[in-house]
């Protein structure tokens, strides 16, 4: 196994406007606190250091002339008509650096994706990365450009089959949108339900594309409330059957940490325990995996979840014996641990809950599942 950790402390240079949410620092915090666990000194693990995204890169997706505008709002000034392309909108601001960062953020991914490409490394993670709103003339969702898409231009370009899964809170509706008509790309995305958060009109389970691409695009929404017990259940259920029946040549998994219940910008209730158990079954159907983290917005967070995936991305989870190595970090209490503790839900939410994610389930395994002639 050989591995691969994208980091560049140039990303915490940028300064997003004051009261932005998006924390430029998620990069730098994963990057010290895996530094001070040894999670990045093995002889088969290796960092690599970014490049910007060339113009010429961004435009296999996004057009020339938002590329163009992107790159005038580089100074940190706006022009009024430049709404229109999301551009200096209260979640999409426009700032100093804005294009720059933007791009350093797409050149981790295409130098995550190149890696993997010419077989440099088995496995890469890429903090900074998972854009998956930004459209392909339009920033949206504090997405400017959408790095997922050029990753996997990269790859169906080369004749690979992609299995994208995405673990954030929002749904990834540009990347749907991108490769909504192709059976070259598997799509799928869990969720919280569009009825209670951003992107709010996608991602709803009858979405299963078209064309050649009818069955190849999956979504389960889920519910506000829904806990460990009821993702993993429905995790099982769909991502399994769906990615053994597609067999991927390479796998890009977003893994946000907005999925948390500490998180103030859903309403789901997850640990991260749920979110490094679904990890876990994404490696067993990972030929090669790109890992990105996209979503989370609480700093503490980022850090501990993102850290924990690392390792297991490395096959170093903790074990009760490391505890006194780490110090405690991976076991001790509170602030200290890396992983969450068990989070509480009442029963009677979780019944209501289970009954809405058991409908959806049913719902994909009457449809998708039929069209690809998959066993329920």
């Amino acid at each position: 196994m050989r591995t691969a950790f994208i980091y560049s402390k140039d990303f915490a240079k940028f300064k997003p406007p004051k009261g932005h949410p998006w924390l430029v620092e998620r990069s730098h915090a994963t990057y010290q606190l895996c530094k001070r666990l040894h999670l990045l000194e093995h002889d088969w693990i290796h960092t690599y250091v970014p490049k910007p995204a060339e113009a010429e890169e961004l435009l296999t997706f996004h057009t020339k002339e938002y590329i163009r505008l992107l790159k005038k709002a580089n100074k940190g000034i706006c022009e009024e008509e430049w709404l229109r392309y999301g551009l200096g909108t209260t979640e999409c601001p426009v700032y100093k650096g804005v294009y720059d960062y933007h791009a350093l953020a797409a050149g981790s991914t295409l130098l995550a994706a190149e890696l993997i490409e010419r077989d440099k490394a088995d496995i890469v993670f890429s903090p900074t990365g998972g854009f998956h709103h930004a459209g392909e003339d339009f920033a949206s969702g504090f997405c400017y450009i959408n790095d997922i898409v050029l990753a996997v231009k990269k790859w169906i370009s080369g004749k690979r089959r992609v299995l994208y899964i995405d673990l954030d809170a929002h749904h990834g509706d540009q990347v749907q949108e991108a490769f909504y008509s192709t059976s070259r790309v598997m799509c799928i995305s869990f969720h919280e339900c569009g009825k209670t958060l951003f992107p709010f009109k996608t991602g709803f389970e009858n979405e299963i594309g078209r064309g050649r691409g009818k069955g190849y695009t999956i979504n389960v929404p889920l519910p506000e409330n829904t806990s460990d017990d009821e993702f993993l259940w429905a995790f099982d259920k769909i991502f399994l059957p769906l990615a053994q029946a597609f067999k991927p040549d390479v796998v890009i998994a977003v893994l946000g940490a907005d999925v948390l219940f500490s998180d103030p910008f859903s309403h789901l209730q997850l640990t991260n325990s749920s979110l490094t158990k679904a990890l876990e079954s994404i490696l067993q159907v990972s030929p090669k995996l790109l890992a990105l983290g996209s979503g989370g917005y609480v700093l503490e967070n980022i850090a501990r979840t993102w850290t924990l995936a690392w390792a297991i991305m490395n096959g170093l989870e903790p074990r009760e014996e490391d505890s006194v190595v780490f110090g405690g970090m991976f076991w001790g209490d509170g602030l200290a641990s890396l992983k969450d503790r068990p989070h509480f839900v009442p029963d009677d939410i979780k019944e209501k809950v289970k009954s809405e994610v058991h409908r959806v389930v049913h719902a994909i395994e009457n449809s998708v599942f039929r069209i690809l002639k998959i066993k329920a």
